[in-house]
């Protein structure tokens, strides 16, 4: 899942992975957001830029933790990762990428999360 309030960056994103194999649902918004994630319970990954309209990325996050607590999130934003993770505060995150950021990066980023999670799964 993309969510990310710029049209322009969420579209070529979302199209990037699509080509790459990836099933991409977006979302621009924090409130749409959240009415994606909880109708479509399959979701893996979900990339999250920190400043939304409405609902902050960080509200967000939290929204998505009491919805599914073992979600992947990876953080996006053009602030530096500190800034970020101090926003964060105690909410985790599975990784942090910033803007803008080269597909072949987040592509990386992504294969690890997920390669993560599918150990993760195995263990249990």
């Amino acid at each position: 899942m993309v969510i990310e309030d710029e049209h322009s960056l969420r579209i070529a994103v979302s199209k990037s992975l699509r080509r790459k194999g990836f099933s991409v649902i977006e979302a621009g918004d924090g409130h749409s957001a959240i009415h994606l994630f909880r109708t479509t319970p399959d979701i893996d990954v979900v990339l999250l830029d920190m400043t939304l309209p409405g609902m902050s990325g960080i509200e967000v996050l939290a929204e998505l933790r009491k919805i599914r607590p073992d979600v992947k999130v990876i953080l996006t934003t053009a602030y530096s990762r500190e800034m970020a993770m101090s926003s964060v505060g105690e909410q985790r995150i599975s990784d942090f990428i910033r803007k803008p950021y080269p597909m072949a990066e987040l592509l990386a980023m992504l294969q690890k999360v997920i390669s993560a999670r599918a150990e993760e799964e195995l263990r249990q």
